[in-house]
């Protein structure tokens, strides 16, 4: 476990290297088209081949014996599981997978594996800690899905499609007949990521109503999924205290965090979905009210697009389907058919995206014309002007419409209820607190913060557009401010997690911490305006 990181970034590098080199080569060769889709299809098989070995070599699994119950006991998995393993693999005709705990606190599971006849799943001894029986059980139940559905090969197969498209863009690019079937590959490449991982969102759904069928109790498995994601938070929360904490073993901290960062990636959930839901905690009430920000407000779906797991508060949603159906009370009850207040949202995706997708433009229009101009495209002499202006007009107005309203006193937990907030409507808010430390713990570069009052947590932001501002304040301030008592203006927001744009921060002695970036900004989007308007 000692070089666990280490180990897989080189395993990343190496097959990084061989795709790399091995494309250049038969580029360079004059290889087929055909050539170079038989060599991705060798080499995503090859890497499905050897993947569970991999697993098995990087992380260190102390395996189960089901046939002895004291056996699992000894290793952390209570007896009740394992004759539920079992039972419920006699029942649906499989194989009983091989099942394994990691001695770690995080709370996460996994399966893996290339087909039912071979696959593993495993838990780890803080999922055991934190979770009940019959949470456990659904959790496993969950892990028994993606390999009864044959997830492993399903995703398999699945990331070979933007693979293909690449190399149909890398062979085709600069052959004169086939250069518009390149980049309409191209384009469907960077489309294909989006619907791969909206594939693995829906196998999660998929093995999630598994579990609420095979146990007939989807209210368990809601409840383990909340107190999992509170507990990946939680598991964050330790590692910064144990990073601020003198007497802590730093060492072990870390080692435990890569473990926790690892897991994430294969896991049943992910830190990213769990962070609002900290606050909420097992309280189902509370709970309820935090996720409720995830079912009506519409950037929840557009910050979702980028993500491998569905958002916590959806999966719950549809095992609270599941439970209507089975005639029993939803664990974690939402207002029936909450609807997505929509509001200004399709002007804020304009004003969020516009100068960005217009600098891209830009730069586009000024370095490939003459590629532009192999397609027909002719590029209007001084169109750089207009785009220039363009992109200044329209970032003004997004700074505009993102910094706004006088700060009025609020607690972190009224505001981690509120389903209004996103990253371009915020809230000018004033928190009271104590700031607990840097926002990556340990790292003497973080200038962002994490704050807390007595209804929660919250991270603080330190923006700033002037060049090393953010370290200078990151090494000359930010360590100084922990454990202080702070008043806090700004602007809170919410994307994947609720955080606060710190505007001023004035510590119980009088010294005060401003941020300008919104300033900076807006002089640098005037001189787009200034330029692209003596331009034309």
């Amino acid at each position: 476990m000692k070089f666990l990181t280490r180990s897989l970034l080189i395993l990343l590098l190496l097959y990084g290297l061989v795709f790399a080199i091995g494309d250049l080569y038969l580029a360079n060769a004059g290889a087929p088209l055909w050539a170079a889709v038989a060599f991705v299809v060798g080499l995503i098989g090859f890497q499905f081949l050897i993947g569970p070995y991999v697993i098995d070599w990087v992380f260190t699994i102390q395996w189960v014996n089901l046939d002895h119950p004291a056996d699992a006991r000894v290793w952390g998995l209570p007896e009740e599981s394992a004759a539920f393993i079992t039972r419920l693999c006699a029942t649906r005709g499989l194989k009983v997978p091989r099942i394994g705990v990691i001695q770690s606190g995080t709370p996460n599971a996994f399966s893996f594996g290339h087909v039912p006849a071979d696959a593993r799943v495993v838990v780890t001894s803080g999922l055991v800690d934190v979770l009940t029986i019959d949470e456990l059980n659904a959790v496993i139940a969950h892990e028994i899905g993606h390999v009864e559905h044959w997830d492993f090969a399903v995703m398999m197969v699945a990331s070979l499609v933007p693979m293909l498209l690449y190399q149909m863009y890398v062979f085709l690019r600069h052959d004169r007949n086939g250069r518009a079937i390149a980049y309409g590959a191209y384009l469907c490449y960077l489309v294909s990521q989006f619907v791969v991982l909206a594939l693995n969102r829906t196998r999660e759904y998929y093995a999630d109503h598994y579990a609420a069928d095979v146990t007939q109790a989807p209210g368990v498995l809601s409840s383990a999924l909340v107190k999992i994601a509170c507990g990946l938070v939680r598991s964050e929360g330790d590692y910064a205290h144990a990073m601020s904490d003198k007497d802590a073993d730093k060492k072990q901290a870390r080692r435990e965090h890569r473990l926790a960062g690892t897991l994430a990636v294969m896991g049943i959930s992910n830190v990213r979905s769990g962070t609002a839901l900290a606050l909420g905690g097992a309280d189902p009430a509370a709970a309820t009210r935090v996720m409720q920000w995830d079912l009506v407000n519409p950037w929840a779906r557009l910050y979702e697009l980028n993500s491998t797991h569905p958002l916590t508060a959806f999966r719950v949603k549809a095992l609270n389907d599941e439970a209507v159906t089975m005639h029993q009370v939803p664990q974690y009850p939402f207002v029936d058919h909450p609807r997505i207040r929509w509001g200004m949202f399709p002007l804020e995706v304009f004003l969020w995206a516009a100068p960005v997708v217009a600098g891209i433009v830009m730069v586009m229009s000024l370095t490939a014309s003459t590629s532009l101009r192999r397609f027909g495209i002719v590029v209007p002499i001084g169109i750089w002007a207009q785009v220039l202006l363009f992109i200044g007009v329209t970032w003004m107005v997004r700074i505009l419409y993102r910094y706004h309203g006088t700060p009025e006193p609020q607690t972190i937990g009224t505001l981690i209820e509120d389903v209004e907030v996103s990253e371009m409507r915020p809230r000018a808010v004033r928190i009271q607190g104590t700031i607990l430390g840097r926002g990556v713990p340990g790292a003497f570069w973080s200038p962002d913060l994490v704050v807390k009052d007595d209804t929660g947590m919250l991270f603080v932001l330190y923006r700033q557009s002037i060049p090393f501002a953010r370290l200078l304040f990151a090494v000359s301030a930010a360590e100084e401010l922990t454990d202080a008592r702070v008043t806090i203006d700004g602007w809170f927001r919410r994307g994947m997690r609720p955080y606060i744009e710190m505007s001023r921060l004035t510590t119980a002695g009088g010294r005060t911490h401003r941020a300008y970036s919104r300033w900076v900004q807006l002089a640098l989007a005037a001189a787009c305006v200034a330029v692209g308007w003596l331009g034309m």
